[in-house]
């Protein structure tokens, strides 16, 4: 039982670190050419795990007990860890900013309807987990387009000359740094949970387990992070300082009030909708490649861990593990 804890724990810091290889959430920031995309990792990483450790027992209760009615053991936690870490390090690897939500949900998923049948899930809890990810991105589109109508209505007419727009542009580049930490810190309370609800099932609420994997989506955001951060942040839209500050404000609103309510949102979601509406907002140049891209990975993300995590369990019961 306890090599098989080591296990768990591993595979939850093999994750943990995937979900920080995925972490787009200062792409904004890098994208408005303010900092680098490395400074920006950094960052990123550093708030994450901030968020992760002292926030991230929020979101663990709806993901760890709200989506299996069954027992499940410390083999089905490590089944279901090791198959959204696979799906995420292909993503990763690609480039995609895929869902880690999506990924821990449809794991979880498979292996309850594996073991457990159609009655072993909490339908009503799943329902409401995904209204909560139908309704984030429309928040986030919406959102980035109000803010941008508003601020631009407020402030360009008052901009005079070359001098006004490089002052706003340094005002607007503070206070994008400001919100997109903001932001980081309650990703990593609201992802940390895609690696840790399921143990906390087993061996409660841990502020050592989330430090752990704290410290793993650090490191995927600073080692495999920046890929997907050009992605998003330098490929999808153009942003300057001013409109990048608009998306963030949106994004991070989301949320914030998303992680304190203890849903488990998809920040991905969230921010490239946000930065989609902007595009639409500014009638600019959107890389519509780039989008279908990013919805397609979205679809096939659930159905993908799912089908991976009913691999793995099957392969566990012809080994007899």
């Amino acid at each position: 039982m306890e090599l098989l804890l080591i296990i768990s724990l591993l595979i939850a810091f093999y994750i943990a670190w995937s979900i920080g290889s995925n972490d787009e959430t200062m792409a904004t920031l890098a994208g408005s050419g303010f900092i680098s995309v490395t400074f920006a990792a950094l960052i990123g990483a550093l708030m994450d795990f901030l968020g992760a450790v002292l926030v991230g027992h929020t979101v663990e209760k709806t993901i760890g007990g709200g989506l299996i009615a069954g027992n499940i053991t410390l083999v089905d936690v490590c089944i279901i860890l090791l198959a959204v870490a696979t799906w995420l390090i292909v993503g990763s690897y690609r480039g995609w900013p895929i869902s880690t939500t999506h990924s821990v949900v449809g794991a979880a998923i498979g292996l309850g309807i594996l073991k457990f049948g159609w009655t072993g899930i909490k339908w009503q809890s799943l329902s409401r987990v995904i209204l909560g990810w139908i309704i984030s991105p429309i928040v986030g589109l919406i959102g980035s387009m109000l803010f941008y109508y508003i601020a631009s209505h407020l402030t360009l007419p008052r901009v005079r000359g070359l001098r006004g727009v490089i002052k706003l542009s340094r005002y607007s580049s503070i206070f994008l740094l400001v919100w997109t930490s903001y932001t980081a810190f309650f990703r990593g309370a609201n992802d940390i949970a895609n690696a840790t609800a399921f143990l906390s099932v087993l061996y409660g609420q841990s502020l050592l387990i989330r430090a752990i994997c704290g410290i793993g989506m650090a490191l995927g955001l600073l080692v495999f992070g920046r890929r997907v951060i050009r992605s998003v942040g330098v490929q999808l839209v153009e942003l300057n300082p001013f409109s990048a500050l608009c998306v963030q404000i949106s994004v991070a609103i989301t949320l914030c009030v998303g992680t304190l309510l203890g849903l488990p949102l998809s920040g991905t979601h969230v921010l490239v909708s946000a930065i989609l509406g902007l595009g639409l907002a500014r009638h600019t140049w959107i890389n519509l490649r780039g989008v279908f891209e990013i919805f397609v990975t979205w679809i096939i993300t659930f159905p993908s861990s799912a089908a991976l995590s009913i691999l793995f369990s099957l392969l566990v019961g012809y080994l007899h593990i």
